[in-house]
This record gives structure tokens, sequence and C-alpha cells, in this order.
């Protein structure tokens, strides 16, 4: 091929020669991501270097600044797609025009997804390293629970959940606050099938009790 054709298979790709296409990209980042998880569960926030997780993913620091401005891009971007932020997803999925419904399968996913080892690594990094208050945390929190009491409100304003049991952010808590409990205490780096087992039974039963309580008449039969 000559020089001119190379040039417009370039141009008729839709990107320069030598440019990455997107998905390598995206797989790169993730790679990056995932290799960060491992270190710092490993070793410790302070104690994984950039050059550390470059090289576990094979590449140059410099390859690594193209996709992240610093170590601390990459634990906010693990921290979004792994902590609370990762209920956003869940919660504008699924049927929410019947509440009972969707609770349990909220709870249900939920529990599947944060028993996965790199969501129990992202906890267990969290209390060794005293990060529990970090402020992105305590935000991506805010956003989560704030989004499920936007669904809380729809449900008051429509008749399907009594006004007198709570505010919208009230009754957002009251449902959660357990079940982030029982990840907390049960879903760490190195829990066992039987502490996963409980963390799914607690909050499931919880999910179980939250429904009973504030839909009464929608039990299962």
């Amino acid at each position: 091929m000559t020089t001119d054709q190379a040039s417009a298979t370039g141009t008729a790709t839709g990107r320069r020669r030598g440019r990455p296409p997107k998905a390598a990209g995206a797989d790169t980042k993730a790679d990056l991501m995932r290799a960060a998880l491992n270190l710092f569960a490993a070793h410790g926030y302070e104690g994984t270097s950039v050059r550390a997780i470059a090289r576990a993913v094979g590449l140059s620091e410099s390859v690594l600044y193209a996709h992240f401005d610093s170590k601390r891009a990459i634990f906010e971007a693990v921290l979004a797609q792994l902590g609370p932020l990762s209920a956003v997803g869940l919660l504008e999925t699924g049927d929410t025009g019947d509440p009972p419904a969707f609770i349990r399968s909220l709870i249900a996913r939920a529990m599947d997804d944060w028993s996965s080892p790199q969501s129990r690594q992202l906890i267990s990094l969290m209390a060794h390293d005293d990060l529990i208050h970090d402020p992105v945390l305590v935000s991506s929190i805010g956003v989560a629970v704030g989004t499920l009491a936007d669904l809380f409100e729809g449900w008051i304003e429509s008749g399907q959940v009594a006004a007198e049991l709570g505010s919208p952010m009230e009754l957002a808590y009251a449902l959660i606050s357990p079940v982030a409990l029982a990840r907390v205490l049960w879903l760490h780096n190195g829990a066992k099938p039987g502490e996963i087992s409980v963390a799914r039974d607690r909050a499931i039963r919880h999910a179980e009790f939250f429904v009973r309580a504030v839909f009464p008449e929608k039990r299962p039969a």
C-alpha cells in the first residue's frame, strides 16, 4: 500500500494513523483501574505509586497520565464505579411503578454487585486506609441517597406511600442504611462464602421488613 493509500485509509476510518480507537482507550482505563485497586488493597493507597500501577499493566507512566491525571483520579474513578454511585445506575433501571417489587429487586441486585471481589476490595481499602470520611465518598453517598429519595417523593405524590410515614429523605435512609451496614460489616476483601451469605440474607430480610411496613397492603401472596 502506498503512503497516499494509507493516508486515505486513515481518513476513511475517521481517525489519524497511530491513534488508538476509543474502545482501546476504554480498555486501558479499565485495566489501570483494576490494577490500581489490586495494588491499593495489597499495599494501601499511600503505599502504591503511579509507577507501580503503570507497570502492573505493562505501560509507562506517560501512557498512564494520558488516561488519568493522577493516582487520586484513578482512585476516584474506582470509587465512582464500585462505590455508592454504583447504586444510582440500579435506581435508574427497573419498573418503579410497582414500588415493593422495585425495592426487592434493587436490594437483591445491589448485594450481587457488592459481593464481587472488586467491590469487596474497595470496602476493605476504605476501612484500612481511613478513607471512610473521604469527601468524595461522602458526596457519593449523598447523591445515591438523594436519587432514592426522589423515587420516594414520586411514590408519596402518587399516593403509593403515606406521607405521614416520613420525608422522602428519611424513607431513603431507612431503606438503605441497614443494607449499607451489611456491606461494610460482611462484604470485605477476605469475606468467606458464609459471610457473603449473611450479608445478603440480612439485606434481603430488611428489604422485606421495609416493604411490609411501608406497603402493608402489598404483601406477596
